[in-house]
């Protein structure tokens, strides 16, 4: 029987998931892999922690496939984007990764604010310390040594492909987060190398996502088991894999995905160019299709972060107490922008802020706050994405905070739509499946491969309750407020 084997890597996590043909996961090998966070918005990975981690959960799927007698017929590859890893001519790694959640280009994003608009009419992205074009430009003027030794800037994927192909390449779905890829041509932006000073020669070659890019090296089948010449699949970024896995092929829906970070994704067929510059536009992992993207910088993250200053062991316990805080929090109010912030500001100085604390103030009313704050995020991106690509009926939702019935049922009703949640929490691995699958014939197209999932998978519909839609529309609103007044109160510091 033939299968495939999707390699996922996240942003503090990697996994590797056999599937059959018809999407079936029958192993799921994963490791940690999370970033170190350092003084002045530093966020680095070893990237041979992710050499160390591909390997090993390789040789756990190609085991489990001999036991179950499946043949591979492809390995698929997404990863989170955006971040850069500088490599010699060798593909040996000369600094570590900065990740996509690094800030220390924030004054590189101050200094070229002039060329925003032009930036984001060629390339559907703001200038951000989010996207890679600007760590590529700290990293030529704070580290020239490195910078003097490059042969190539990769993303994780691209990295990741490299070691399985021995090639360097990138897919569009990928390139489309650099602010370098001019997102109508679908080509590098000579315009966009000049402004950011990154020679083309550094970049990788552009292939569609979805596209065979090579075979598996005899070193690394040697060092897994798999077949030598195997196919490997570029399947798209991260959060493109998961709005396909999640069934994203039309307008009609949209995909709230609240991993690390929080991502609200819609359909569009064509580029689609904010004028207040709100959101993303991308190129989608599905051929010809784009996605339009609004992103929480922070999500669960925020989630984690309070767990470990309220010492929370147990987490169900905590669930409780926040279940039990009426909506709204009885006026507490949280900024959730504890990595900056993304849509629709893109302030990488804005920080997060606990709002109408008092002595009564509980716990669970802190854990609420944060779990309405991510929705009421997902509410703002919903609406800019409604203006731009129509009306969206019901909500696909995903990442790892759907785990929590509370979030979904929050979820559900700050957005003020249909909730549909998948039973397993694979998306992103799902949509590198579909993406595997039609590239090597094993489905027609992706709406038939998605149609396997969808009736392997049973899902949970929630309902918006009307109860509390005022309560949660007053929140928004004073978030809004909130973030004006310290935006304009601290303009000079933190906030601006």
């Amino acid at each position: 029987m033939k299968g495939v084997i999707s390699v996922d890597i996240g942003s503090t996590s990697m996994r590797a998931v056999l599937y059959d043909a018809a999407g079936r996961s029958l192993h799921v090998a994963q490791r940690a892999s999370a970033p170190v966070y350092g003084a002045g918005g530093r966020v680095e990975q070893d990237a041979h922690a992710w050499r160390d981690g591909l390997i090993a959960l390789l040789e756990a799927c190609a085991a489990e496939a001999r036991t179950r007698s499946i043949e591979p017929a492809c390995v698929a590859v997404t990863a989170q984007r955006s971040s850069v890893l500088p490599v010699d001519a060798a593909g040996a790694p000369l600094h570590p990764a900065l990740m996509w959640q690094d800030t220390r280009g924030a004054a590189l994003v101050q200094e070229l604010a002039g060329s925003n608009a032009a930036v984001y009419g060629r390339t559907g992205l703001r200038i951000s310390t989010v996207f890679s074009a600007i760590k590529m430009a700290w990293l030529r003027r704070h580290v020239p040594a490195v910078w003097r030794a490059t042969h190539k800037l990769l993303g994780v994927q691209d990295w990741v492909l490299w070691l399985l192909t021995g090639r360097f390449v990138t897919d569009h779905s990928l390139a489309s987060r650099t602010n370098l890829l001019d997102l109508d041509r679908r080509e590098w932006a000579p315009d966009m190398l000049a402004l950011f000073e990154v020679p083309r020669s550094m970049l990788c070659d552009l292939v569609p996502p979805g596209s065979i890019v090579g075979g598996l090296t005899p070193a690394v089948a040697r060092r897994t088991g798999l077949d030598a010449g195997l196919p490997v699949v570029s399947a798209g970024g991260d959060q493109q894999c998961a709005a396909l896995g999640l069934g994203l092929l039309s307008a009609s829906h949209a995909v709230a995905n609240a991993g690390t970070g929080g991502y609200l994704i819609g359909h569009a067929d064509r580029p689609l160019h904010d004028p207040q510059m709100r959101i993303s536009c991308n190129v989608s992992a599905v051929p010809g299709a784009y996605i339009v993207e609004a992103a929480l910088l922070a999500a669960g993250s925020v989630h984690r972060w309070f767990q470990s200053v309220a010492t929370a062991d147990d987490a169900s316990a905590l669930a409780a107490e926040a279940a039990a805080v009426a909506a709204g929090c009885d006026g507490l109010l949280l900024l959730p922008h504890f990595e900056g912030s993304g849509s629709p500001h893109w302030d990488p100085q804005a920080r997060g802020a606990f709002v109408g604390l008092d002595l009564h103030t509980t716990r669970g009313a802190m854990a609420r706050a944060i779990l309405e704050a991510i929705a009421i995020g997902f509410k703002d991106g919903l609406d800019v994405i409604e203006e731009l690509c129509g009306p969206v009926a019901e909500v696909h939702a995903s990442g790892g905070m759907t785990r929590s019935a509370l979030f979904n049922r929050i979820q559900c009703d700050v957005l003020e739509r249909p909730l549909l949640r998948f039973a397993g929490n694979e998306a992103t691995a799902q949509g590198a499946w579909i993406a595997g699958c039609v590239a090597t014939g094993l489905a027609a197209d992706h709406a038939q491969a998605h149609q396997r999932l969808s009736a392997l998978e049973p899902h949970e519909r929630l309902l918006p309750d009307p109860a509390p839609r005022e309560a949660y529309r007053r929140q928004r609103q004073r978030a809004h407020a909130v973030y004006d007044a310290l935006a304009a109160a601290t303009a000079a510091t933190l906030y601006r």
